[in-house]
């Protein structure tokens, strides 16, 4: 149960960027409410626990539309934990400390995501499937008219061999390109299902590492973090401060 992280964040990213886009000319960061309980590489990380359970949260970057975290959970109880991201909430507010929303967004689903991915694969698959069926009846298209051409003219060779590898040279190549295409999805798969944390029952002395995302709000000004445990919820406060690049 136990796990370590290593996650090509890239490949997330590049999904992400289709959601929405980083607005140009600043960068976000998002500042702990409160002194940092530690640092780790220039990351202010906060901690907190209750019933046993003991969270470490740290925000990553501000990135194509999301905020990334990263989660450190420890089950100290003597109980199992069932830990579930799609839980975790984000609430944001104006500089008045007014709700930006009637309610709090959830965080990013990995498992939704994964089933995109699935699904991307087996459509990508299909169309390479059908691109080698493009392939064969073009090979029976192009002996056809081998056929009819005949061979009696030695130029005609030119003229079939010409037809057949056009027909072959196309129909690989959109092959090729669906191929490429499902290596990719597959690779972002990997990253979801084994960097981010998932729904997962957490045994006692037992912990796991991984990312959140939350969808994130550009124009809010305070940022609360709420974490459900059993009854009880563990909040962490960030400020969003924006800085030019220029």
């Amino acid at each position: 149960m136990k796990s370590k992280v290593t996650l090509p964040f890239l490949l997330i990213a590049g999904v992400l960027l289709f959601q929405s886009c980083t607005g140009p000319g600043k960068i976000t960061k998002l500042i702990p409410e409160k002194e940092p309980d530690k640092w780790l590489y220039g990351q202010a990380l906060l901690t907190d626990s209750i019933y046993g359970i003991s969270y470490e949260i740290g925000f990553d970057r501000y990135q194509d539309g999301a905020y990334w975290f990263d989660f450190h959970i420890i089950n100290h109880s003597n109980m199992s934990l069932l830990v579930d991201p799609v839980q975790y909430t984000c609430q944001a507010f104006d500089e008045l400390m007014n709700p930006k929303t009637t309610q709090p967004v959830n965080a990013i689903d990995p498992e939704g995501k994964i089933l995109q991915f699935d699904k991307g694969i087996a459509q990508n698959e299909a169309v390479a499937k059908n691109e080698l069926g493009i392939v064969i009846m073009g090979i029976g298209a192009s002996i056809a008219a081998n056929a009819i051409i005949g061979t009696g003219n030695p130029r005609n060779d030119n003229i079939r061999y010409a037809v057949t590898d056009g027909i072959m040279a196309t129909s690989y190549a959109i092959g090729d390109e669906a191929r490429f295409e499902a290596q990719n999805l597959n690779e972002l798969k990997d990253a979801w299902e084994h960097g981010t944390i998932r729904k997962t029952t957490l045994e006692s002395n037992f912990a796991m590492f991984g990312k959140v995302f939350f969808p994130a709000s550009p124009d809010a000004t305070y940022l609360k973090i709420v974490i459900p445990v059993d009854d009880k919820n563990l909040e962490f406060d960030y400020k969003q401060v924006l800085f030019p690049v220029n």
